[in-house]
Formats: C-alpha cells, structure tokens, sequence
C-alpha cells in the first residue's frame, strides 16, 4: 500500500471514529428521553439530573479545568488547518469544519442551560458537575439491575441490535480487550479520569458489545459507542493485518476522543438530518463504512455543506443486511 492509500485509510478511520463518538454524543442529550417513563418509575429526579449531566458532559470542554489538560478549543482548532504537526491537519474534514462544528455544539448546549437549570458561572458550573457525579451513584444505587436493562434496552432501540449481544455494568470502569495505550501525559490524565469504557469483544463465536460506565448515562453512553464500533468493523476488516496495525495505531487515541466528542454530535445531529425515512441508522452506517475512503470523504462533506445532495447520495448507498459476528 502506498502513502497516499494508507492517508486515506488513516484519514477514514478518524471519520468513522468521529462518526462512532458523535452517535453517542448526540445520544446523551436524547436517549434518557426514550425511556422517560421507566426512569420516573424508578425515581422522578433521574431524568432531570440526567439532561443536566448531558449538558455539562459537552460545555465542560471550554471551562478552565479540560482546557488547563487539554488545551482552549478555538485555538486547538484554528491551528488543525494552519499547524502541520497538528493531529488533524492531514484530515481535510476535521481540519476545516472542526471548529464550526465544535462552536455549533457548544451553542445548541448554552441554549439549553436555562430550561434544563444548568449554571454557565464558572465556579457554578464546576461545583455542580462535582454534585452530578456524587449524587446520581447515589439515587441510582436501589435501581442498579433495573438501570442496567434500561441502558441495554437504550442502546437495542437506537441500533436494532439484539440485547444479548450487549453487556453492561454500572461500575468503575477497568480495561477489557485491548489495553488503552498511554502515549503522553494528557492521555494519561484522560485515562485516569475515565467515568466510562465502552467496545467490542469476542466471545466464542461471536463479537459482543461491552460497556461499564460509573452512572446510567455513562454506561448507556459506551453501549451506544461500542454497538456503533462493532458496526463500523466494516471499515476496517479488508485491510491486511499490517496496515489495520498502522491505521489503529495512528487514530484509535485516547487524547482524540474529547475533540470528537466536541464536534462529533452536531456532525451526526446533521447526517440524521438527511438520513433516508424508513432507513435503519445502524444499516445506514455500515454501508457509510464500506465506502472507500475518497467517497465516504465526499459524502460527509455534503451532510456538511449540501444537506440535500447528501440526502440523495444516502439513498443510493448500497443495502447491508447483518452486524458483523465475529470470526
């Protein structure tokens, strides 16, 4: 494989890795809504704690604890389309729409702050997110087998896939498969501070959707991710073993994740938007990770910039028909 090929195939797994982190990213602000009902039978406090978290979980990002680790999200994506030793710079979608997609993220979530009685003071703001992650263990704690089936039912609804091939746990989260790679010091920080672990692995003869997150939002989070992972697999199993070692290596990163989450959820708020009616989203997106690389560059550059020939483009991609079972 040359250069230029393997850019590609780098360059399509950071989209599809995008793609993955903006489904679950988007799901955290709806998903507790699909279950509203469960949730106040179990206790009428959830669900509201839950859009608060939700918001919290995205602006966190452009308040003075993440951006002391990780850096002030308008400079970081300025310098993705200027700075070549930028992670993105290479990445001809995140380099340019990076930012509008983050800013976009960001103001949908400060429009919501008032209804759903989220502080945007500083000091506010941190004090309540520690109260968030306190207080729900706490209410949850009488409803954690029930709260575990409510996540994978989540997670079934959303994907069609079958709730026996999810498995959940509201708990700390610890590695399962393959170990995160801790390359630098942030990715160490972002590991220490996980809250949520979510991916797939075999069992027997067959793939698994695995997640542990130390809430039910968190948790429902990693089962939305993992099922999105196990989905675009696609992507990735005609590669040989080499260049799937090399592509994984250079995109599957710890210390990306929070600038996907960032932007992911407006990229996906704006495939949903010109998905086909009647489409099943997981088909959608498993046949969105066939595309060779150049293509599946072109279409999220419609979903993009022209919303209707993506639509277009989206009723013609051909039909999948099963997730993939292992070997």
């Amino acid at each position: 494989m040359s250069d230029e090929e393997l850019r590609g195939e780098i360059n399509k797994r950071l989209t599809l890795n995008w793609l993955i982190q903006g489904a679950s990213q988007h799901a955290g602000m709806t998903f507790h809504h699909l279950v509203r009902d469960e949730l106040d039978t179990l206790d009428p406090r959830l669900l509201r704690l839950y859009d608060q978290l939700a918001l919290v979980g995205l602006l966190q990002y452009w308040h003075l604890d993440a951006a002391v680790i990780l850096g002030w999200p308008p400079r970081f994506w300025k310098r993705a389309g200027s700075d070549p030793g930028h992670p993105f710079f290479a990445h001809p979608l995140l380099s340019k729409f990076g930012g509008m997609l983050a800013a976009a993220g960001r103001q949908r979530a400060l429009d919501r702050c008032k209804e759903k009685g989220v502080a945007r003071l500083p000091i506010v703001f941190a004090l309540q997110m520690l109260y968030l992650m306190f207080r729900l263990p706490a209410i949850e704690a009488p409803h954690r087998l029930d709260l575990v089936e409510l996540a994978k039912k989540s997670a079934s609804t959303i994907w069609g896939i079958p709730i026996d091939r999810l498995d959940g746990d509201l708990r700390k989260p610890t590695s399962f498969g393959t170990p995160i790679r801790i390359r630098n010091f942030r990715a160490g920080v972002l590991r220490a501070a996980t809250v949520g672990l979510g991916g797939v692995v075999q069992r027997d003869d067959s793939l698994v959707v695995v997640g542990r997150g130390r809430n039910w939002q968190f948790l429902t989070h990693e089962l939305v991710k993992g099922t999105a992972e196990l989905i675009c697999l696609h992507g990735l199993n005609n590669l040989s073993d080499e260049t799937y070692r090399q592509v994984v290596d250079a995109t599957d990163r710890i210390e990306y994740e929070p600038w996907m989450l960032q932007t992911g959820g407006e990229l996906w708020r704006r495939l949903l938007s010109v998905v086909p009616d009647g489409r099943p989203l997981a088909e959608v997106l498993m046949c969105m990770a066939r595309l060779p690389a150049k293509s599946l560059e072109s279409l999220m550059l419609a979903v993009i910039e022209q919303p209707e020939w993506a639509r277009e483009l989206l009723a013609n991609v051909g039909d999948a028909t099963e997730l993939p079972a292992g070997d």
